[in-house]
């Protein structure tokens, strides 16, 4: 009995792992699309740094493809979401600078006007689905890695301590 317990557990522990170690984003939120262009309040916030240089990655993806006087929305919409995607936990991070950093260098390359890709790139209610973008290899040859959440943690750290305690039972 106490064996089928325990494997019982194993299983569901190797489960939630699992799902852990997959999480990311799987959308870019509006938030993240309009955070770029506010002021105000945000100005007395202080942001972290973005663990991501942006001013080292390729943005030709968006400059080759999306170009004015009309920016038509369905080619400038996925050649972001191609390039910003492989981002999307840091760009949704409201508490880093992620975001800013990248549309300024969107912008830069690109001479976007101001909101472009906020204006005319919508699709569901939270934000642009990144379903089916995988991992994009940056300028420096790295793969960029998914980032846990503090939940994400919080959820294994809970799992361990339960494995660990149906274990001494």
């Amino acid at each position: 009995m106490k064996l089928v317990l325990n494997f019982c557990v194993f299983v569901i522990f190797i489960v939630l792992l699992s799902g852990i170690s997959c999480s990311s984003s799987s959308q870019i939120s509006y938030d993240a699309l309009e955070s770029h262009g506010t002021t105000g309040r945000t100005l007395l916030q202080q942001k972290k740094a973005c663990p991501i240089d942006f001013e080292k990655e390729n943005y030709t993806i968006i400059t080759s493809q999306c170009k004015g006087p009309n920016y038509p929305a369905n080619i400038c919409c996925n050649a972001f979401k191609e390039f910003a995607c492989p981002f999307a936990d840091s760009i949704n991070d409201m508490n880093s600078d992620c975001a800013n950093t990248m549309f300024s260098y969107i912008n830069l390359y690109g001479r976007y006007p101001p909101g472009l890709f906020a204006n005319i790139c919508k699709e569901g209610q939270e934000g642009l689905s990144c379903e089916g973008i995988g991992p994009k290899t940056s300028q420096t040859g790295r793969t960029h890695q998914v980032t846990l959440s503090p939940y994400s943690i919080s959820l294994m750290l809970v799992a361990t301590f339960s494995l660990l305690f149906f274990h001494l039972l």
